[in-house]
């Protein structure tokens, strides 16, 4: 369904204003004057206008200041401002920039900007809000034709909505909204990581909370494309967080979650398990690569010079780790990493949250491969089971690591949040 350019509703707006330290005050706003497409997946195009004629953008394209960017089916793009400021667009999205207001404008689809702090106010304006952010991490999803779906039941509404959540840092501001007489309200927020503003024009918002770390291992806004974003630490400490949170009872995900078209969002709601908005990356057009098997590996995965992979057969969500020479840590909120000066790369090539049978009749798989030329040292592989309220008593897996002819096994059981022992892999290996 396409969006009209022009909405019958009152029109929201989202302001988010980063904060400045006393030195970033002096940025100017050249920092939006132009954009670079730093990556882009499929049909990606560029118009001067909503109403003019697009061209198609190629990867290293500059996007001037007023220009159009859409995002055709299965397609997505990323772009990087002169501050560093990123723009990641899921499919069927549309998304502009005035850099004299230092305005992001985002008008359909699902978007995600990732702000480094310090670097300078902006203005992100996409249906309903006004809010202001320092150096934060967030998405916005403007979809037509919703279904609000409530413990109490479904309210049908032809409006568009509008989700906003946090990843990391925080955000204040307030959002209008009509009540059926006409009268225009105010309502104010405050969001932090796991909060999520959901927004129409005329019914007053509602935030609720979502399971933020599931949220960041599922989002193709995050995983689907090449790069981590410059954010990644604060993510990893936001997960954290709400993990300690959750151990301690303070999370309590709210019943209410959106019923739309197929969601380019990732699980957003964790309390209902079929909600719509459960996504995986194959719907932005991800997917992992196939390989023959070989010392005992499933053939699913790359092989790589090292090579670890994590099998088991029940509907758990259990996920494979790996920590490199250097201590960088490869999992699902960190898919890919450059080491060794650039000449080697680890990546978690195959992801499963435990719903898919990737090798019949029963097992699911997880994958890391490492290629290039990687430093010598330890590789350090273990498993950890995701969900602490797992409805198993414990989840049995298997551990397999190799580089080469030499492989080692681990086999064993996990209740919910637990790790596994270690298995370490000395690379270049002896004998």
């Amino acid at each position: 369904m396409k969006t009209p350019l022009s909405f019958q509703y009152c029109r929201f707006t989202l302001f988010l204003a980063c904060a400045l330290t006393v030195g970033a005050a002096s940025i100017s706003a050249a920092d939006l004057a132009q954009a670079v497409v730093r990556q882009k997946v499929n049909v990606v195009t560029v118009a001067p206008s909503l109403s003019a004629a697009a061209r198609p953008a190629a990867t290293g394209s500059v996007v001037q200041n007023q220009n159009v960017v859409r995002t055709g089916n299965e397609s997505r793009a990323e772009l990087e401002f002169t501050d560093l400021t990123l723009a990641r667009m899921g499919a069927n999205s549309i998304f502009s920039f005035d850099s004299q207001a230092r305005a992001l404008e985002f008008t359909q689809g699902a978007l995600l900007f990732s702000k480094p702090a310090n670097s300078g106010r902006v203005e992100v304006r996409s249906g309903a809000i006004t809010a202001a952010i320092t150096g934060s991490t967030g998405f916005i999803s403007n979809q037509p034709a919703a279904i609000m779906k409530t413990v109490k039941g479904k309210i049908a509404s032809k409006e568009t909505t509008t989700v906003l959540g946090m990843l990391e840092g925080t955000i204040k501001g307030d959002a209008a909204w009509n009540t059926p007489n006409g009268a225009r309200h105010t309502f104010h927020f405050s969001l932090g990581p796991g909060d999520m503003l959901v927004a129409q024009a005329n019914r007053q918002p509602v935030v609720v909370q979502f399971d933020l770390p599931r949220f960041i291992k599922s989002t193709p806004l995050i995983n689907a494309f090449n790069r981590p974003i410059l954010n990644q630490p604060q993510l990893f400490q936001a997960i954290a967080n709400y993990q300690t949170d959750e151990r301690r009872g303070f999370i309590r995900p709210t019943r209410v979650t959106l019923v739309t078209q197929p969601s380019q969002l990732g699980w957003v709601s964790g309390s209902i398990a079929n909600s719509s908005f459960d996504a995986s990356v194959n719907q932005l057009g991800g997917s992992s690569s196939s390989s023959g098997g070989g010392g005992g590996f499933v053939p699913v995965g790359g092989t790589g010079v090292i090579r670890g992979q994590l099998v088991w057969t029940t509907s758990a969500d259990l996920d494979l780790h790996l920590t490199l020479p250097d201590e960088q840590h490869v999992f699902y909120a960190n898919r890919s990493v450059t080491f060794n000066n650039g000449r080697a790369t680890a990546a978690l090539d195959h992801d499963n949250l435990g719903g898919v049978i990737d090798a019949p009749p029963d097992k699911r798989v997880e994958n890391i491969a490492v290629n290039g030329t990687p430093s010598n040292g330890s590789y350090t592989f273990f498993v950890n089971s995701f969900n602490p309220s797992s409805p198993n008593a414990s989840d049995p897996f298997t551990l397999r690591i190799g580089s080469g002819t030499h492989t080692q096994t681990l086999s064993g059981s996990l209740t919910g949040g637990q790790n596994s022992a270690p298995l370490v892999l000395v690379f270049p290996p002896h004998g």
